[in-house]
């Protein structure tokens, strides 16, 4: 009994150690940003609006990182390229240190995103900047389009994909449920 004790023991320290094994960090490192038409130009999409949702799937998950994607759904004010719908959904990195923009709901932004894999992504290091703070980018872009189209572009369901927070409970409890058999088993064959 007190080998089981004793590996079970085991098994729940390193599956702790696994779930808060520290990451390797890296900082965000930014250029200076491209002028407002170069920047335009390398942009699939250019719009203002207004953050109406978060979707932060790996919000309760106890292993975060700061490059996990979140959703963000965008009532759109004006367009200057890439994109004619009233709601559009940006995806970013959760933080700035990994190059995400932070964006807060119920602001408005002027956003430069780019396409990567069928979706569009925001980042720290492009123009993108609260409307109040891009007086310079607004003019010099000049009138945009108000978009016509009732969709929201992208959806921001997660119901089909896994949470990495039920992965990695999933992924615990198989290991020691497999250990515990284990030693179920040798200790039958041992008392033989």
């Amino acid at each position: 009994l007190n080998i089981v004790k004793l590996t079970f023991l085991m098994m729940v320290l390193l599956s702790t150690l696994f779930v808060y094994a520290p990451n390797n960090g890296h900082a965000c490192s930014c250029a200076e940003p491209y002028p407002v038409q170069q920047e335009l130009g390398n942009s699939s999409a250019v719009f203002s609006g207004k953050v109406i949702e978060i979707v932060d799937q790996n919000k309760n998950v106890f292993s975060q990182s700061s490059a996990d994607l979140v959703a963000v759904l965008f009532e759109v004010e004006q367009s200057w390229k890439g994109l004619n719908q009233k709601q559009v959904v940006v995806y970013t990195e959760r933080s700035s240190a990994s190059c995400g923009f932070e964006f807060a709901l119920n602001e408005e932004y002027l956003v430069y995103a780019r396409e990567d894999s069928g979706t569009l992504k925001a980042s720290f290091c492009s123009r993108t900047t609260l409307v109040s703070s891009a007086d310079a980018d607004l003019v010099e872009l000049g009138d945009g389009i108000k978009p016509t189209e009732l969709g929201k572009g992208q959806s921001t369901s997660f119901e089909s994909e896994i949470s990495n927070s039920y992965s990695g409970i999933i992924l615990v409890s198989l290991v020691l449920g497999l250990a515990i058999v284990l030693i179920y088993i040798y200790k039958r064959k041992k008392s033989r």
